[in-house]
């Protein structure tokens, strides 16, 4: 096994590891939204709606990298490219 390959498989388990960060954050705000709901009988369920779209943006602002499929990184595109 290469040096390349152990920087690779390392990479994947921490790209897997974010992932599943992710979704626990995401599964932890439901749960919050829920039981907040729960306990105020739905008095706030606009405001807590509010706040899990806030999260989930948050979460979406978080990712630096661009999509895969969102074309931003084919050659000539980035920062250098604008330059």
């Amino acid at each position: 096994m290469t040096l390349l390959d152990s920087i690779r498989r390392l990479f994947g388990r921490a790209d897997r590891a974010l992932t599943e960060a992710d979704y626990a954050a995401i599964d932890a705000v439901h749960q919050v939204e829920d039981r907040l709901d729960d306990a105020t009988g739905g008095r706030f369920y606009d405001a807590v709606e509010k706040a899990d779209e806030e999260a989930g943006e948050l979460l979406d602002r978080l990712h630096l990298d661009p999509e895969p499929d969102s074309g931003d990184d084919a050659p000539g595109s980035g920062p250098a490219a604008a330059a």
